[in-house]
């Protein structure tokens, strides 16, 4: 039974995690990347997107690495409350970001304009950088944080004692070993802002300033031909250029030796700020303010007001939540969508990672490195990639056998279990890593069989890293956009979707993707705040 589940569990992975995205590589040819190349539209668009994604992996490490600093080895009051917070924004999706900093900065009704007179313009290449900025910043800090808290700090307490400052101190010791937790943090915020699609369509659109994920819908919602094998082009070599990033990354890590002395060490020497302790503490208030309490009041401003662009408390009432959460249709549809959607993710990736982690974690069965290998290549591909891919695999039955999942809630379920399945995976194989092999070993001796080893000993064990599990597929699942916007139709609509087409199109009111924004954001923050209850503070931000 063992070797069935093992087996079964391979050919789902090859059917469905990589057989896509090989049929997607090999459709374009040599006259297709010719025709992009030519185009002067899509040229610009890869220009938007390194540029863009440069400015945004560069601002993130200004503003992570500092700050994991300051949390980790100062005595900045209200330390863990600060790192809560600053990780926060790590769990929303940046198009809410998007949506309530347009509301704050757009250049002709934004409330910063109209009430303070500040001139701002979020349309704009600077405004396009803020917002992903302000919301992917969290890749450089936690790995930096996970750095720091894994460092050996007698290294810099040794430095110290030489008569070394604190600048010498991070230049000298800190630095050169968090360059690989630096470079790691960089690159996903990169690899972020390159396969987003919901900031780079409501702020870049109107700003002109289009991307390679916004080109890809532009092209697969042309419904020609011609637009099908643009947005195919496009997509391979975004996932191309993803894929190797990766493959540097990999690389880099492999040869440059950096070791984080860890273990049973002495308590961090935490540096004392002296007369700078509260304006760094005020300047962080600040920062925290601007890049994840304001955008939050933009929202809670344009949810409560009856006249958008009218900001003054007569308008204030909660009409908008009631005309969007009772009297609106696809609200309805599109909530019982995504919790369905959500709900069924999480249980399937979460079962199957309960099955299949056991084997990399606990057996010396052939292949089983690769598996979670494959299982996380999905993950690391552009949603927009993803989801083409899925179509091309799916739009006439799984390559031609079998009825057709376009356009059904089925092939968007599909593309979230395969998208996420590395999440739990990972979640799945570090709780396996914890159990001893005594235990199992001591259930074969009593005569138990695979799946008594796996009902009696594992499942029972294991509850925190599925409840984990299931919490990690669920939320992003519960606001994605990326995949959903070119998967959805009529009918379809989920929350991500529909707070899409409210904030571009839909709502001639206006106010109601602020609505949506603030039940998502309100529904992430409760199930962080349950998850880190129920693991009692493993899991969670």
């Amino acid at each position: 039974m063992r070797r069935s589940i093992y087996l079964a569990g391979w050919l789902i992975v090859l059917a469905l995690f990589i057989a896509p995205l090989a049929y997607l590589v090999s459709v374009p040819n040599l006259s297709h990347f010719s025709d992009i190349l030519n185009n002067s539209n899509q040229i610009k668009a890869i220009q938007n997107t390194i540029l863009v994604s440069l400015a945004v992996g560069i601002c993130c490490v200004v503003i992570g690495v500092p700050l994991a600093w300051l949390l980790t080895r100062t005595t900045l009051p209200c330390k863990d409350k600060f790192r809560t917070w600053f990780c926060l924004p790590y769990a929303i999706p940046p198009y809410v970001g998007a949506i309530g900093w347009i509301i704050l900065a757009n250049p002709t009704s934004g409330i910063l304009n109209t009430v303070f007179g500040l001139g701002l313009n979020i349309y704009s290449f600077s405004g396009l950088v803020w917002v992903e900025t302000s919301f992917l910043f969290t890749f450089v800090l936690l790995t930096t944080l996970t750095a720091l808290d894994r460092m050996d700090s007698s290294l810099e307490e040794a430095a110290r004692l030489s008569g070394a400052n604190a600048w010498q101190v991070f230049r000298d010791i800190s630095l050169p070993l968090l360059r690989p937790a630096i470079f790691n943090g960089f690159i996903l915020s990169f690899l972020a802002t390159a396969a987003s699609f919901g900031v780079p369509a409501m702020i870049g659109g109107p700003a002109r300033l289009y991307l390679m994920t916004t080109q890809i819908y532009t092209y697969q919602r042309m419904g020609t031909t011609q637009g099908v094998q643009m947005a195919v082009g496009v997509s391979v070599l975004l996932m191309l250029t993803t894929l190797l990033l990766l493959l540097i990354v990999q690389y880099t890590a492999g040869r440059e030796k950096s070791y984080l002395v860890g273990g049973k060490s002495t308590r961090p020497s935490l540096m004392s700020l002296k007369s700078a302790t509260w304006p760094v503490f005020i300047g962080l208030c600040c920062l925290l303010f601007s890049i994840f309490i304001l955008p939050l009041l933009g929202l809670l401003v344009s949810a409560l007001s009856s006249v958008q662009g009218s900001w003054s408390i007569s308008t204030l009432s909660f009409a908008n939540f009631y005309r969007v959460l009772f009297e609106t249709e696809e609200t309805v549809r599109a909530l019982t969508n995504s919790l369905l959607l959500g709900f069924s993710a999480a249980v399937l990736c979460t079962g199957f990672s309960f099955l299949m982690a056991y084997y990399p974690a606990k057996t010396n069965a052939k292949g089983k490195t690769f598996l979670g290998v494959f299982a996380s290549i999905p993950f690391s591909t552009p949603g927009s990639v993803l989801a083409l891919a899925l179509i091309l695999a799916f739009s006439q039955g799984y390559f031609g056998i079998g009825p057709s999942l376009y356009n059904t809630l089925g092939l968007i379920l599909i593309a979230y279990v395969v998208k996420y399945m590395s999440l739990s995976f990972k979640t799945m194989q570090d709780g396996y890593s914890q159990i001893h092999p005594s235990l199992e070993e001591a259930a074969r001796v009593s005569g138990a069989n695979f799946s008594s080893v796996m009902r009696t000993i594992y499942f029972p064990l294991l509850k925190s890293s599925l409840i984990a599990s299931a919490f990690f597929i669920f939320m992003p699942v519960m606001s994605e956009l990326t995949m959903t916007i070119l998967l959805t139709g009529p009918g379809l609509e989920t929350v991500g979707t529909l707070i899409f087409s409210l904030q571009e199109y839909s709502d001639i009111g206006g106010g109601g993707a602020a609505v949506l924004s603030l039940l998502v954001v309100t529904i992430i923050f409760s199930l962080n705040f349950a998850l880190k209850k129920l693991s009692k503070g493993l899991y969670g931000l």
